[in-house]
């Protein structure tokens, strides 16, 4: 009478290591067998496979907000995406004319070069998922779920002067016109750059198409650089409703928190409250000067005290413990511990997970 899919994949973590987890996925309870316990129970067995896989985390996507706070799981990534009025932002500001060349790509092309490209830029942010081959396919038209529509997108690859491909984009437009005038709209389906010259590159391509008014980007990270490239940056503006993305629910706290790169060196005791008890207990994260962070359990003063959930939003950067704090999720046992485990926690790139399963 319900529903419930794990989904092995990998989890970028700060400093470019990969983390086990499990995506969770299609869960459903039929109405008439509501407020039975099932969700419970389901998501009760499904952490427990988990952890006797070896996975240190679960991660979800909730269309309700909050649902899943009574399992663990908390916000780890934020998305937002961006629209362009193209004529407003009057091309790119004056910048390197670029080595590389623009080339278009198939479907086939898309599928050879994309899973290499895309590895190589999540390593440097937080809160990406792998992409199983069946994701691939699936942005390709190779494979089209019952019921769905495959329109396929136009692509755009970037190759430097070694001819390696570092950027590709796709995506489609949809030919409006408005009172006899072309008033297209693009919108970008992926974007993936390695290099500063082909993101410029790229961008430089989608600003240029004939009748295209208006470029959306429905998902980007909540730090994406590409605004930062127009001549008058005021032609951006935020798409409605950002909002939280990849929810992460911490199963294993020593493998989870000694995956990731830390900002400086520094010890930090924590009190985690998991009423599931798979993170409950005191634990020490000591931080060596290269960055690497080893976890164990203390009997010492604890220096923070937080739930589960509230670690979670710290995890991967994207929330500070000062901000906590001011809401009452964080009782600082030691004063400066917030601070310290800001210094601690911090990352260059603020977490994002471009995909949805």
């Amino acid at each position: 009478m319900g529903t419930f899919r794990g989904i092995s994949f990998d989890l970028s973590v700060p400093g470019g290591a990969m983390l086990p987890v499990v995506g969770i996925s299609s869960i459903s309870v039929v109405p008439t067998h509501r407020r039975r316990g099932l969700l419970k129970a389901m998501m009760a067995q499904g952490l427990r496979s988990a952890v006797a896989r070896g996975e240190a985390a679960a991660v979800l996507h909730s269309a309700e907000y909050g649902v899943y706070g009574r399992y663990g799981f908390a916000p780890a990534t934020r998305h937002g995406g961006f629209t362009v009025d193209v004529r407003a932002g009057r091309g790119l500001r004056p910048g390197p004319a670029g080595t590389g060349i623009l080339q278009p790509a198939t479907m086939e092309d898309v599928r050879r070069f994309g899973p290499a490209l895309f590895d190589r830029v999540r390593r440097s942010r937080a809160g990406a998922v792998s992409r199983p081959d069946w994701n691939w396919q699936a942005r390709t038209g190779e494979s089209v779920r019952p019921g769905e529509t495959w329109t396929e997108p136009t692509a755009v690859v970037y190759r430097d002067v070694h001819g390696q491909v570092s950027g590709l984009v796709t995506y489609r437009v949809d030919g409006k016109w408005t009172d006899g005038v072309p008033d297209s709209t693009l919108t970008v389906t992926d974007l993936i750059t390695t290099t500063p010259e082909a993101l410029r590159a790229l961008w430089r391509h989608l600003l240029s198409l004939d009748w295209v008014h208006t470029i959306d980007v429905p998902d980007a990270a909540p730090d994406d650089p590409a605004p930062l490239l127009l001549a008058d940056a005021r032609a951006v503006r935020p798409l409605p409703h950002p909002a939280d993305c990849l929810r992460l629910r911490l199963l294993d706290l020593p493998v989870a928190l000694a995956a990731r790169t830390y900002a400086t060196e520094g010890r930090l005791v924590l009190e985690v409250a998991d009423p599931d008890g798979h993170v409950d207990g005191r634990w020490q994260l000591h931080v060596a000067a290269d960055g690497s962070g080893h976890v164990t359990t203390t009997d010492g003063p604890a220096h923070l005290a937080l739930d589960a959930t509230t670690l979670a939003m710290l995890c991967l950067g994207g929330e500070t413990a000062a901000r906590l704090k001011g809401a009452g999720l964080v009782e600082e046992l030691r004063p400066g511990a917030a601070a310290t485990a800001d210094a601690l926690f911090r990352a260059s790139l603020a977490p994002w997970c471009p995909d949805h399963f």
